[in-house]
């Protein structure tokens, strides 16, 4: 078996297989993930027959196949559950339907079609309600939505009798890991656990942050009743672990932090130079400061400073003039920022050479419904005259 398939035991009837994918440097072509990501598929084994909790991404088909026919489960599998038909969790079914043509695809009543439109092959379909319970293979599964996190037809499912919540996209993580459990962590690795899980959260579930909350409670009932969350991203969480998880959710899904974000972009040094002594100030000020820098010599991530977004409640922006229009990394960042992470106290440094004066990213940024935006600007040598004003505007 590939040394980047890991197979495991989580309770008599479950066994995790994971992938680890360290090939897409891209995650869904836009967010830079260089620390990998994994995708779990569940094997649960009844008393008459094998069910598959998702799949793995399009392209290891195959492999999956490979891997459930060496451990005799392909022929004995009768339904796959697909709780997200985004081509990360389903890819592989056309490879699974085609190796074993009888197998049940089970899910959100929208997961039909757009089985068909992604991979055009039809399957054999049973669409499950809200809230139902069904006895598939001897095993007693409860089904509920979870619209919008992250897709429409988005579910999670409960399985009585091992206790085990699977949650799909829900509570997922980028990263690679080897590990059983969250709980095995140390403490320096759940901390870095925990900071991927933010980044992902803001990066793949941000924009729907209002259905996070929506769906929290019900989650939660969930998760108390729950030994084992069992996400298709990450690692497996125990009960408390879950918890602690859903609190960050509701900050993250809130926006709820008290750090100042601090973007720009410098192609001579001028903003650079203002921005630096900005948050020297601010730190010594006591504020928590990031910095994320586009210049000739660094660039953030811009899955990171997304990341951190959804624990900003300041966001500070400093901005060139390229060709009398923002410069644009940074615009393109800080449109990313609103759709992922809502609108915040937003304060605008903007320099300007020969091409004249523009507050084209303030009326960007009211166009998205931002209201607290206060907006500066001068030339490179005149950006020294701004600091006292807008550091009162960030402690206003």
């Amino acid at each position: 078996m590939s040394e980047n398939i890991i197979r495991y035991k989580l309770t008599e009837n479950i066994e995790v297989l994971r992938l680890l994918d360290s090939d897409t440097k891209y995650f869904e072509a836009l967010w830079e993930i260089p620390e990998g990501i994994v995708y779990n598929a569940y094997v649960v084994k009844g008393s008459s027959g094998v069910v598959l909790v998702d799949t793995w991404k399009a392209g290891y088909g195959d492999k999956l196949v490979e891997v459930l026919e060496e451990t005799g489960v392909l022929n004995k599998l009768t339904h796959i559950i697909t709780h997200h038909l985004e081509p990360d969790h389903s890819g592989a079914l056309p490879d699974l339907v085609k190796a074993n043509p009888d197998v049940t695809v089970m899910g959100h009543p929208m997961g039909e079609r757009l089985i068909k439109s992604q991979y055009g092959i039809s399957v054999k379909f049973k669409p499950v309600k809200d809230g139902e319970e069904v006895e598939v293979s001897g095993l007693h599964f409860s089904f509920y939505y979870t619209p919008w996190l992250h897709w429409p037809e988005t579910i999670i499912s409960y399985l009585h009798g091992d206790k085990a919540l699977f949650t799909c996209d829900v509570f997922g993580s980028y990263g690679l890991f080897r590990e059983k459990l969250l709980g095995s962590l140390s403490s320096e690795e759940r901390d870095r656990y925990f900071k991927l899980a933010r980044k992902y959260f803001a990066n793949v579930v941000g924009h729907y942050r209002a259905f996070v909350l929506k769906s929290l409670s019900r989650l939660v009932e969930l998760i108390e009743r729950s030994e084992y969350i069992a996400p298709a991203h990450g690692l497996v969480l125990g009960k408390s672990d879950a918890l602690i998880m859903a609190k960050l959710y509701e900050k993250w899904a809130k926006s709820a932090g008290s750090k100042v974000l601090v973007v720009y972009d410098s192609m001579y040094g001028f903003i650079e130079r203002f921005m630096l002594e900005l948050t020297s100030r601010l730190k010594s000020r006591g504020y928590d400061v990031s910095t994320h820098a586009f210049t000739w010599s660094k660039r953030s991530l811009i899955s990171e400073v997304v990341g951190e977004g959804v624990e900003a409640d300041t966001l500070v922006i400093g901005v060139s003039l390229y060709e009398n229009m923002p410069f644009p990394m940074v615009e393109y960042l800080v449109k990313l920022l609103v759709h992922k992470t809502g609108c915040k106290k937003t304060i605008v440094i903007s320099a300007y050479g020969w091409g004249g004066r523009s507050a084209e990213l303030k009326s960007i940024l009211e166009s998205y419904g931002c209201r607290e935006v206060h907006y500066y600007e001068a030339t490179p040598s005149g950006l020294q005259d701004l600091i006292k004003n807008v550091e009162e505007a960030i402690s206003l």
